[in-house]
């Protein structure tokens, strides 16, 4: 009897056991275990929430964002002298401002900044004249306007304008937001455009007769495709000719292709808090539209090793330059591409020794085109 009580007594002990994962049960490592192993799935739900949900619907939802993030407005080099232009390495060089009437509000003006780069004949030309006005009016050089790309200034491509001063009088211009051109502006393509074909209006009231080419690099690029388009629907006016540099097709291309492109663009919500909220913004830069209106001849120059804009995509701008053009009422297209191993990377282009002999043959190509639509 006592030993059937003992049997009794240990059966009511066992089953009155918890059944769930107790300390009896798992020793403390396990718990531990247990405790981290969800605490890191909800670390990691979380980021995935932060990264993916959050920063996509941000973007979305704040044009601010969205502004930065397509012109990049910062300043390089940093606290910039423009009236000393000197201290960056060149000569030759005039500081002057243009003002501009805002897009949106006509009685708004802003104060574009710009550099007046002499051509090299020109430079240690006795007794000339200070004033910029007088300078560009007087000039017997072609004139080159130039289009600087994101998170730069004009004082950044001074060699660059080493190259191009050999065969232009160069006017490069800082967007609006950029250096010192205008404070508090907004930061849009159509705004920019329309300080672009005012900067042309001055240029050729002072200069009517001069020939006269755009050269934009990387997101200049872009803007002188636009404004060229723009010249042509407002003004009934076609540049010489138009140079890109590190170019690319549209901006959703680029932004595709971007490491943050490559982080979002699976989502299946990357379209509509990501590329849609631009378009319906105005930030289009659709150069493989707006080239097609370019009645001028074009040449490109793009490095394979490029790491900002992808070859391909100046590649794929070229293919409609040259196909879905007729080329022999609107201009011949050129396209120049380096190697990789020439490490030019995205702004190096212009120190190929070839560069300035690739801008002789352009600019005789120009020639051509427009004696023979002449005669």
């Amino acid at each position: 009897m006592a030993a059937c009580i003992r049997r009794t007594s240990d059966t009511s002990s066992y089953s009155s056991m918890p059944s769930g994962p107790t300390a009896e049960k798992w020793p403390m490592w396990k718990v531990v275990l247990a405790w981290s192993a969800a605490a890191l799935a909800a670390l990691i739900l979380l980021i995935f929430i932060l990264i993916w949900v959050v920063i996509p619907i941000t973007f979305w939802l704040s044009i601010q964002i969205q502004r930065y993030m397509m012109f990049i407005p910062r300043n390089d080099p940093p606290d910039p002298v423009f009236d000393q232009p000197e201290y960056y390495g060149i000569e030759g060089v005039y500081n002057f401002y243009i003002s501009v009437k805002d897009y949106d509000d006509n009685n708004t003006i802003t104060s574009i900044g710009a550099w007046l780069v002499l051509h090299q004949d020109d430079m240690n030309m006795s007794n000339s004249s200070n004033n910029v006005a007088d300078i560009i009016k007087n000039s017997d050089k072609d004139i080159l306007l130039y289009l600087h790309g994101v998170a730069a200034n004009r004082a950044q491509p001074v060699k660059q304008y080493g190259v191009l001063r050999q065969h232009f009088l160069i006017i490069a211009i800082d967007h609006r937001g950029y250096g010192d051109s205008g404070t508090n502006v907004v930061l849009s393509e159509a705004a920019v455009i329309n300080d672009h074909v005012q900067i042309y209006d001055w240029v050729r009231s002072l200069n009517p007769k001069n020939d006269l080419y755009y050269w934009g690099h990387s997101l200049g690029s872009a803007l002188s495709c636009h404004t060229v388009r723009a010249l042509k629907e407002q003004r009934n006016a076609v540049p010489k000719g138009l140079i890109l540099e590190s170019a690319f097709s549209t901006m959703a291309d680029v932004i595709v292709t971007t490491s943050i492109g490559k982080l979002f663009k699976w989502l299946a919500w990357f379209d509509a808090t990501i590329l849609r909220p631009l378009d319906n913004n105005g930030f289009h830069f659709r150069s493989t539209s707006n080239i097609l209106s370019v009645d001028c001849p074009v040449m490109q120059l793009h490095a394979e090793d490029d790491n900002v804009v992808p070859y391909d995509l100046g590649e794929k701008l070229h293919e409609v330059a040259a196909k879905e053009r007729n080329l022999s009422q609107q201009g011949n297209a050129t396209f120049h591409g380096f190697a990789a191993e020439k490490g030019y990377g995205h702004v190096w282009c212009t120190s190929d020794p070839a560069v300035p002999t690739y801008i002789s043959e352009f600019v005789q190509t120009c020639r051509e085109f427009w004696n023979n639509k002449s005669s």
